[in-house]
This record gives C-alpha cells, sequence and structure tokens, in this order.
C-alpha cells in the first residue's frame, strides 16, 4: 500500500462541550487503562489533538501566528499527511472542526480517513457549558453557535479550530458519506453507556470485553472524574470556570435558559434539532 493509499486517521470529533473528552477518557481507560482509573491527565497519551500547536510548528520548522487561518490551514495540511503516512495503523485524533474545506484544503481529508466517532448533544447543553468554559455569557454563547465563519482557538499554544455553527457542524459530520462516521448522542451515552461505547469499540475495530467494557465505563463515570478533577487538577480546564466536569446531565437548559433564549435557539438551529429529537419543549 502507498502513502496515497494509506488511511489511517480516525476522527473523535464534535462541536465544543459536547463530551469529546468523555469520549476519549472512556477510550484511554479501556485502551490503556487497569483496574483503576487511568488518571484524566493522561487521556492526552491515546492519539493526538489537531488543536495542539507543536504539529503545525513542526510542519513550519518554529513558531508561526496561530491567529492566521490561511497559515493554518496549510500546516493542517501538511501534518496531517505526515501523520497519516508515518503514524499507527489507527490514529485517533480529537477534533472540533467541521467538515468542510478552507481555502480548497479539506479540513478532514478524507483520503486519510479510516472512520469517525461523531458526538453530537442537545445545543441548549452545549450553550450552557461553552458559556462557562470560554468565559461568555448564554446570550454570547448562543449567537456564537449560530455563526458560519466562528472559530475557537488561534492563541497561546492552541491552533485555529473551524468549527462553523452548531448545525453547520453536525450537518457536516453526520451526513458524510465518505468517511465511515458513527454518530452517537451524548444523552445516549448517559442514558445507554454499554450499548454505546460497545458500538463505538466496535467501530473503531475492537473487541468488546464484557469486563473491560463495564469497567472503563465505571472508571470514566462523572463522578470518578470530578473526584479526580477535585484531587488533582485537569489540564484542558479553563481560567473562566471553577471546574471542567460540571454537572454530567442533560436537559439542563429547561432550566436556565429564558423564553427568548429557547426560541433563538429553536429558530436557529430546528432543522438538525428535529434531525437529533431534541425539539421537545424547544418548539410549540
Amino acid at each position: 500500500m502507498t502513502q496515497e493509499q494509506r488511511r489511517s486517521l480516525f476522527w473523535l470529533a464534535s462541536f465544543p462541550k459536547s463530551g469529546n473528552t468523555w469520549l476519549r477518557v472512556f477510550l484511554a481507560n479501556y485502551l490503556l487503562g487497569g483496574e483503576e482509573p487511568l488518571s484524566i491527565n493522561a487521556v492526552g497519551k491515546l492519539g493526538l489533538a489537531d488543536a495542539d500547536v507543536r504539529h503545525y510548528e513542526t510542519e513550519n520548522g518554529g513558531p508561526f501566528d496561530v491567529s492566521d487561518p490561511a497559515k493554518t490551514v496549510a500546516l493542517r495540511t501538511a501534518f496531517l499527511k505526515q501523520a497519516n503516512a508515518g503514524g499507527p495503523k489507527v490514529g485517533l485524533v480529537k477534533t472540533h472542526c467541521f467538515n468542510s474545506t478552507i481555502n480548497g484544503a479539506a479540513l478532514i481529508p478524507a483520503q486519510s480517513t479510516r472512520g469517525a466517532i461523531y458526538v453530537v448533544r442537545h445545543p441548549g447543553d452545549v450553550a450552557i457549558s461553552f458559556a462557562s468554559h470560554y468565559g461568555l455569557g448564554l446570550d454570547d454563547a448562543i449567537d456564537r453557535m449560530g455563526q458560519p465563519r466562528a472559530v475557537i482557538g488561534g492563541a497561546g499554544r492552541t491552533a485555529l479550530q473551524f468549527t462553523s455553527d452548531w448545525s453547520s457542524h453536525a450537518q457536516s459530520w453526520s451526513s458524510a458519506k465518505n468517511l465511515n462516521a458513527l454518530v452517537i448522542r451524548y444523552e445516549d451515552m448517559l442514558s445507554e453507556p454499554e450499548q454505546v461505547f460497545r458500538a463505538v469499540l466496535r467501530h473503531i475495530g475492537v473487541s468488546a470485553d464484557p469486563e473491560k467494557l463495564s469497567r472503563a465505563i465505571r472508571n470514566s463515570s462523572f463522578e470518578t472524574l470530578s473526584g479526580q478533577e477535585k484531587a488533582e487538577g485537569f489540564i484542558e480546564n479553563t481560567p473562566h470556570q471553577p471546574r471542567f466536569f460540571r454537572s454530567g446531565t442533560s436537559g439542563g437548559w429547561k432550566d436556565v435558559m429564558n423564553d427568548a433564549q429557547i426560541a433563538k435557539l429553536g429558530a436557529t438551529h430546528k432543522s438538525m434539532m428535529r434531525k437529533f429529537d431534541y425539539l421537545q419543549g424547544i418548539v410549540p
């Protein structure tokens, strides 16, 4: 097989604050862990994150302007090509980018992609978590989730992530025919963890041992993760919030959002919300 024919990238994708970390912690506990929970700060040992600026600096031969979209896209294309050519048979890649092209370059190159897991979450709960994580007001978070040209990152040691708006993001991944993507809902991860995580393992080509599966689910539970964060902190948290693992539930938007915010969310994302059965309580 030539480098051009090789497909080794396996994406762990989501809009920000949708459950990507939980997915990665589960996989880390299943694939790398033992009897005791793996440290939450060891999750980075599992694959790579395409927001890690070090990948871009390697291709650039040194630092660059991380706020420059065109440069970021060019370097991204180069490092993903290298990761596909020189990485393991299956290389897990965390991303918050939507599945589209910029300047003619695919953010998620299908020719290098073996498969993907896409986590979708109710946009109301996403908005609450997004606001907390980035230090925004809830109205600002809802606005940001409706902006087609939205990005995150592009500062410090974090490369730009091209997220677009929530609906475009969900549409781009859930309707992709060439990425071999399994779409899972955050809400189902909560209500049916064994069924969902068994499907995740099967999709990435790993057999699900019942005992290991149950242990990995237990070792990545919200109670376990929040306890670890309290004891040792979490390197992926931001200065804007006291803790990363805030609630581990779904439906919190019903108690937090006012009628105008709920109406705006529904008006902006009605089509995609209907697709994922999220319209209950949003529209009359």
